[in-house]
């Protein structure tokens, strides 16, 4: 393997497991037998913590243990990570150097393409999740545009305008509001979203989120995916309850594709947001969109409760980056790239085939097959 330079090292974790081919099937199995005599990993059998390299290659922390001869149980799995912080952040580093400084006896089968490994969530097992709403110009957008939906009525030019002025943003008010997502409905990079056979309208919400670690320390970033179907959040809105139908359904919550550290993101709220929807849509967003930072979100959540390590934290929906705003609609077979600057891409795909048996609150839609 070529010497790699250092600054080529993204200090970004993803749990994986590798794409099964007879070129990779020795080294492999070394690996596997390191992990099985010195860990007790308890996520996904046969799956490890790997340093992401360049955003291209990956190798995992068990194969450089077992190069240099050590072990820290701190980077057993995920959940040993975020436990042991800061001491596992530490040895990350030391590894990642000694990787950097010794690429060139790495073979191929041990530093591989990124391509060669099947990207799991980064975070396996949230402690929880939670999303706030913290883009006052989407929630504005998105409320606007559900009420000319949802409501009839000859004040509803005057109600549209209330919620415009509502969420005008005030650099020096920012309401910290969330709700308790489903965290038993996460899905990684690749994965299918569900499509709802109750809705016609599937529509997602990308997110800058952050990941908590022990001590209440922002342990890294990820990009969240809040998928929400939208011709049922009204009366979800009207039943007081907070969202149910409309955001909690089965493979819902997309994170990935990586944990990156923070020390990695020199300003969260200045990232660059893409989103693709195959080759028909594409928009654009930015983190400067947020009315408060990552650190204060936190010091907001610890006066409510002390979140565990490996809760996943949302910051709110990107603006201009989701169909309630562009009224551009998923379709089935729709592959989304959701990038983030310094962040990577999340890739979600939608069914092939969608089974709607409800009929829509809202208009049929011509455009649906």
């Amino acid at each position: 393997m070529e010497n790699i330079n250092a600054s080529k090292y993204l200090l970004a974790f993803i749990l994986c497991y590798m794409i099964a081919t007879e070129q990779h099937h020795t080294a492999w199995m070394e690996a596997l037998r390191y992990e099985a005599s010195n860990l007790s990993n308890e996520d996904i059998p046969g799956t490890f913590v790997w340093l992401v390299i360049n955003e291209k290659f990956v190798v995992s922390f068990a194969a450089i243990m077992k190069m240099q001869g050590t072990f820290f149980d701190s980077l057993e799995s995920m959940d040993s990570y975020l436990h042991y912080l800061p001491a596992s952040y530490d040895a990350a580093k030391e590894l990642m150097q000694y990787a950097v400084e010794q690429s060139h006896q790495f073979n191929e089968n041990e530093i591989c393409p990124i391509a060669a490994v099947k990207l799991l969530p980064p975070v396996p097992n949230p402690a929880a999740l939670i999303d706030f709403g913290l883009t006052p110009r989407h929630l504005r957008n998105a409320g606007v545009n559900l009420l000319q939906r949802e409501y009839t009525g000859p004040e509803r030019e005057e109600l549209k305008q209330k919620i415009a002025e509502k969420f005008q943003q005030d650099p020096n008010k920012v309401t910290f509001s969330y709700y308790k997502c489903n965290h038993n409905a996460l899905i990684g990079d690749g994965d299918t979203i569900h499509w709802p056979s109750y809705s016609s309208y599937l529509d997602i919400e990308p997110e800058l989120a952050f990941v908590t670690g022990k001590g209440n320390c922002i342990a890294g970033y990820v990009i969240f995916n809040d998928s929400t179907v939208r011709d049922v959040q009204w009366p979800d809105f009207q039943a007081l309850t907070g969202p149910t139908r409309c955001k909690d359904f089965d493979r819902s919550k997309g994170i990935g594709p990586f944990l990156v550290t923070p020390d990695e993101i020199d300003n969260p709220l200045a990232l660059d947001v893409d989103v693709r929807i195959g080759e028909r849509l594409h928009w654009k967003g930015s983190t400067s969109e947020y009315s408060t930072h990552p650190a204060k979100v936190m010091e907001e959540v610890l006066k409510v409760f002390t979140p565990l390590p490996g809760t996943i934290i949302g910051m709110g929906t990107i603006p201009d980056c989701c169909a309630i705003e562009t009224e551009q609609w998923l379709l089935p077979s729709d592959r989304i790239l959701i990038t983030f600057d310094k962040l990577g891409t999340l890739t979600q795909l939608v069914p092939d085939h969608v089974k709607i048996t409800e009929p829509s609150r809202w208009e049929k839609r011509i455009d649906f097959p």
